[in-house]
Formats: C-alpha cells, structure tokens, sequence
C-alpha cells in the first residue's frame, strides 16, 4: 500500500504500542529496556516521531521480535480496519482537526474495538468508495455543516465589513457600484487589476479571476466575461483576503478543487464578507421586511432588489440565509442550487444548505433523478420557454410554489430565481429558498398563506416516490419499490412465526 509519512508513523506507533501492551510493559519498564525517554516513546506511539534504525533496533530487542516485523506495514487482525483506513485516504481527506480529533487516538479505539464494529468500520469504508467520496466531497460537506452549525451567520465577519466600511468612508446607500469597489482595491492595497489577460478558450471559460501577488505587486486579472456584480464579488472576496490577513488561500477563483479544508473555509469566510459588504445588514433587513409584510407574492419587487444590490440571485438569496435565522426567527428552511445545460433535461445539484430540517432535496445526486415537481426545476424549464422566444435574452426569473413532502406531509413555501449563466457555456442554474410552512412562518410572511401560490406534492427523487401516476417521472421507483418488497416480506414471515408459536 502507498501511505504518507505520516500515515507510516501512524502505523509505526500503533504497532509499537500494541507490542508493548502485549507484553504489559509500562511506558516507564520499555523506557528502561532500550536506554530512550518515555517522552520520546509516547511521541513515537502518537505517531509524531519515527525513529532512527538504530533505535528502531533497541526497540525490536526489547520487545523480542525482529526489526523486519516491527517496520512492515503489514497489520495484525485487528488493526486491519485501521489499514483499511490509511489505504484508502479517507482520514487524510476528512478536516478531523477543525473538529478537534486527534487523528491518532481515533485510530487507537478503533484498533481496540470489538470485530462488530471492526466490520462496521470496513463497510463504511467500502461505500465511502463507491459513492465516490472524493477530498472536496468531504470537504464541501463539512463546509456545509460548519454553515448550519452557525446558523449560517458569523458575527465577527459582519462586525470586520463594519470596521471596514467605517475605515474607507463608505456610504450605506446600495448599491456598490463596481467602480467604487475597484477604487479601494487599488488606493487601499495597492492592486492593479486587468480585465483582458486571460485568454478566451474553453477550457479557461469557468475561471473567474486569477490573484498575483508577487513580493510588493499585486495584481488581479478578471475574466472578461463577468458581470459587473460578478466582478464586484471577486474584488470584495480579494480584499477581505487582506483586511483580514488570510494567507491560506487560492489564487485561482474558480470551481476547481482546492488544495486543503482552511482554503475552502477561508474561502467560505472571503465569500461572506465580500457579500455582506455588497449587501449591507440594514438593508437586506429592511428589505426583507417589506417583502414579507406583502399580502400577495411581489416577484417583481423581489427581482428588483438585485439591480439595487448589484447581485446576482445567488448573492441575494444566500444572504436571506444569512440574517433570517437570526433576526426574523426563522430557523427551519432549506437552500439549493441546480445547474443545468439547456435542453439536456439534466438537473445538478451544486450547492445546498439545510438548517434543521429532516427532508433532503438534493441528497440523492449521485445516482437517482431529483423530482422534476420542485420548483427549482420548474423554474428553469419556464426560463428556457422564455429564451427559446428572445435568444438575447438575459433577464431573471422568479417563481413561488408550496411543496409538500408526500413522505413526511411536510410543506415548504419555496421562492425560487433562475438566471442564465455568465460563465457556464449553454447552461442556466436557479436558486431556492424553502421555508417550512407553521402558524409562526404565516406570522411572519403574510403573502405564504395566499390562495393564489400552487400547491404540488413532491418527493426526493423519482426513485424513491410512491406516487405511480406522476406524469412529471423520469425515473422508475425503484428504491420505493424495493422497500415495499421487503416489507411485505417481513410481514408475511411475521405472519408465518404467530401461526407456529
């Protein structure tokens, strides 16, 4: 097997330890058998020190067995699920310090766990494998847990956007033009941005912008292709990079993989300021307000709020996210992101946010087909007959739909944008909101109880649905129907069981 450096002193430390205690020997008894430290043994056995073959030697003598066996990576019976947690990466993929997991000594219970759970460990792995559960995969899902976990709202970076603007004299009138933004790039950290470097060919279409910093030179090169709210984003993420002096970081923006988890929460954390300071707190709140306290549904007032902003639906929608938690009370809602190539009739979820809710729109995206009766989905189709009549056309969408989860009878009020994509070849994508529909949520938004929004009762994926005569399926419920056999299997075997007791 191919293992890190560290994974090797992992592995050497784990054997030693398990020798030792083979042989119960304290830290102490060990320490004076070889002549070394008991410090220096118990570093060895966290796996931060790998010895010298001298010592390797002193060590082999003193636990009677031979220098060969002591350094193979070759691991007893029950260390074997913790070689088949090094073997496959997954430990060096997952952020386990961010969450404050010492590496080693889930490794050491693991090693100690009875063969059950030995066995529970290796069939995680295997599906990790076959779900295809890549470094950005785990990743991604940490970032987005990290998000629910705060509410998806982060004090400390709205109180940095404050400080910021009272340092740069900003007024609080929207929207911030990409003129004024690019004027504190450049007077206030000395950059000098071009828009016309990065050539125009396929394969750099979906790179956004490329930061060089060079000792005291700094530059930012822009795709020529972005929007002004688009190229407004970029500079507001750049600068938060340096007010608040982030040095781990990428300096291509862009949806390639980034090399490592404090990149992609510093990105998360760049991406927040740069959007908060677009869209003041005040603002969005007030704004917020005015849209809820409607009677009826204002898409209109809803899509006029990005031309007052300068940002895109996504911008706009992920900072509802932000403050409604926080200041409306809202607590239960869902957030998704769906791609697709025009006229493909494929559907791509690309992000999400669930905050205390159970159903799972967009957790099936690996292999089954999302319910084509959600209104994102709709959404899209509706943007598509609409640019099929005005090819030139670039304008927005805005739609509204209550959902009803047919397993739970759950219902969301969702309001959902859809756009064309700048950068994305042929490609449109919509962003939804989905509020859990009470008696507070009706409270709060007067317009969620309106007769007038549709009602349509959908479900997770066209595998798993029950509703057989659904003229919007693509996909044959095979999950669902599955489920259904064994359940009728175990109520025949139940039956079977009462009728001999």
């Amino acid at each position: 097997m191919k293992l890190s450096e560290n994974n090797i002193k992992l592995i050497f430390g784990l054997k030693l330890k398990q020798l030792r205690l083979d042989k119960n020997l304290s830290l102490a008894e060990l320490a004076g058998r070889t002549s070394l430290s008991s410090s220096y043994l118990n570093e060895i056995e966290n796996g931060k020190k790998y010895p010298k073959s001298d010592k390797i030697a002193l060590l082999a003598d003193a636990l009677d067995v031979s220098y060969d066996k002591l350094v193979s990576l070759k691991l007893t019976k029950n260390l074997a699920p913790v070689s088949e947690l090094l073997e496959s990466n997954i430990l060096e993929q997952l952020p386990l310090d961010h969450y404050g997991i010492d590496v080693h000594k889930l490794l050491h219970q693991i090693s100690l766990a009875p063969l059950q759970l030995s066995a529970l460990v290796s069939t995680l792995i295997e599906l990790a494998k076959g779900l295809e559960m890549t470094q950005n995969n785990f990743s991604k899902t940490a970032i987005r847990t990290y998000k629910e976990l705060n509410d998806n709202y982060f004090p400390d970076l709205e109180d940095a956007v404050n400080s910021f603007l009272k340092k740069v004299k900003l007024d609080n009138k929207p929207p911030l033009k990409y003129t004024a933004i690019l004027k504190i790039i450049r007077d206030e950290f000395g950059y000098e941005v071009k828009e016309n470097v990065i050539p125009e060919s396929a394969e750099l279409r979906t790179i956004r912008a490329i930061s060089i910093l060079n000792g005291k030179e700094k530059k930012i090169l822009l795709n020529k292709r972005l929007t002004d709210s688009q190229k407004s984003f970029i500079i507001g993420k750049e600068i938060a990079y340096n007010y608040l002096n982030i040095t781990e970081r990428s300096y291509i923006y862009s949806n390639l993989r980034l090399d490592s988890f404090d990149q992609l929460l510093n990105n998360l954390r760049a991406s927040y300021f740069a959007t908060a300071l677009m869209i003041r707190k005040e603002n969005i709140l007030n704004d917020i307000k005015i849209f809820f306290r409607k009677k009826f549904y204002d898409d209109k007032f809803l899509l006029s709020l990005l031309q007052k902003y300068n940002a895109s639906p996504e911008m706009l929608m992920q900072r509802m996210t932000n403050v409604l938690s926080r200041y409306f009370n809202i607590n239960t809602f869902f957030f998704h992101r769906f791609n697709t190539e025009k006229s493909s009739g494929i559907f791509s979820l690309s992000k999400e946010i669930r905050l205390n809710t159970k159903e799972n729109p967009g957790g099936y995206e690996i292999s089954e087909h999302y319910c084509r009766r959600w209104l994102s989905v709709n959404v899209l189709k509706e943007l598509e007959k609409v640019q099929r009549k005005n090819k030139k056309s670039d304008q927005a969408l805005a739609g509204i739909q209550k959902s009803v989860f047919i397993n739970s009878g759950n219902e969301y009020l969702t309001i959902s944008i859809a756009k064309e994509s700048t950068l994305l070849k042929n490609t449109n994508y919509s962003v939804t909101l989905g509020f859990l529909m009470n008696a507070e949520l009706k409270h709060k938004i007067l317009f969620a109880d309106a007769g007038s929004i549709p009602v349509s009762t959908v479900n997770d994926t066209c595998e798993r649905c029950q509703i057989m005569d659904c003229k919007e399926r693509i996909a044959e419920p095979k999950a669902y129907e599955n489920k259904m056999r064994l359940m009728n299997l175990q109520e025949t075997l139940n039956k079977i069981i009462q009728q001999e007791s």
